[in-house]
């Protein structure tokens, strides 16, 4: 990534709200020091920006800053496309064309090498039948620190570590590669390639706390290599998966 484009993304992110600098470095895989020396070129054309150096880095934006041009981040454009595909499985919704618009006129906007990402990343989201009754029962809340984290790891190809709780509430802790994600509504899932037991697995979202990013990962699995491996709970009876991807 050349320079100007680093610090046009730094900027996106600043006007996505306070951050940090450490998070910063880690989003745009550089340094801090790289990070202090674009947020002085920003300031430096126009633009106004607050840091506080030391532990923890804090950074924003004022809101009475240059404007910009819009621009948008690939997980934010999932996070559209994934939003508007719910959209088109939920029957008479006003507005859904109008969304699916949007999103397509956004999609435009993205170079060449960010609209492939997209495509790779919405070929790994599926929209599937809705949980069954039982599940819906034993449903619980999804950890916001876990969106964060695992927004992270399955867009940058990072090692997700949590524990986890499994139908029985057996405890464990594991390390995954994202593979896939899965909405059963309400219920979403993980389909990953779990890295001590070398073996696909699925997961519930709402049974997985405390998640780190821990790492980039070595080598990547296939969505096929872990469909024809899925748990049977998020699915049903193996051959009876009717979910479809998003893109």
């Amino acid at each position: 990534m050349n320079t100007a484009a680093r610090r046009d993304r730094l900027l996106n992110l600043l006007h996505r709200g306070a951050t940090t600098v450490p998070a910063v470095a880690d989003k745009l895989g550089v340094s801090e020091r790289t990070v202090y020396r674009d947020i002085s070129a920003l300031r430096a054309s126009g633009h106004t920006v607050h840091a506080t150096p030391g532990p923890g880095g804090g950074v924003r934006i004022a809101p009475d800053s240059r404007p910009r041009a819009v621009h948008f981040e690939v997980d934010e454009i999932m996070g559209l496309t994934l939003s508007v595909a719910i959209l088109k499985a939920t029957p008479h919704v006003p507005f859904a064309r109008s969304a699916e618009a949007a999103l397509d006129r956004a999609r435009r906007a993205l170079s060449a090498d960010r609209q492939r990402a997209i495509q790779r990343l919405q070929r790994r989201v599926l929209i599937g039948r809705p949980a069954s009754d039982r599940t819906k029962l034993t449903l619980g809340t999804v950890d916001e620190e876990l969106l964060a984290v695992f927004e992270r790891c399955f867009t940058g190809g990072r090692v997700l570590a949590f524990d986890y709780a499994d139908a029985h509430g057996v405890p464990s802790s594991r390390r995954i590669e994202c593979i896939a994600l899965v909405l059963e509504a309400p219920c979403w899932y993980v389909v990953a390639w779990d890295l001590d037991k070398d073996a696909p697995r699925t997961f519930r979202m709402d049974r997985m706390s405390a998640p780190v990013s821990a790492g980039t990962l070595s080598e990547t699995h296939s969505l096929a290599e872990a469909m024809d491996h899925t748990c049977p709970e998020a699915y049903g009876a193996y051959g009876d998966w009717v979910g479809t991807p998003i893109g």
